[in-house]
């Protein structure tokens, strides 16, 4: 698992899509994650273009795209709760999937 910036992590995956989650140090600077905006699946990204908006504790911003790619599907538990995005799992913090 590589972390791109202090937000993010990102981790190939063997059928050739890669992983996006947030990383500790991203949970660390905004604090508890009360909402955020995601891209529908389809979306194409770009290196620093938009990617997702956060509501937090400690922050409301745009965060910008890590990766570019299109999106392949989004995190379903996301849709309902931000819980699995505050949680002490990194592996559980995913947030998409882009190919």
């Amino acid at each position: 698992m590589a972390k791109t910036d202090k937000y993010f992590w990102v981790k190939k995956q063997d059928d050739g899509t890669t992983k996006i989650g947030i990383s500790a140090t991203g949970v660390d600077e905004l604090g508890q994650i009360n909402f955020i905006d995601l891209p529908d699946s389809g979306t194409t990204l770009t290196v620093d273009g938009e990617f997702i908006s956060v509501e937090a504790e400690k922050a409301v911003t745009d965060i910008p795209s890590p990766v570019a790619g299109k999106v392949v599907t989004v995190n379903p538990d996301l849709s309902s709760s931000t819980d699995t995005l505050n949680s002490g799992n990194e592996e559980d913090r995913w947030i998409m999937i882009v190919k």
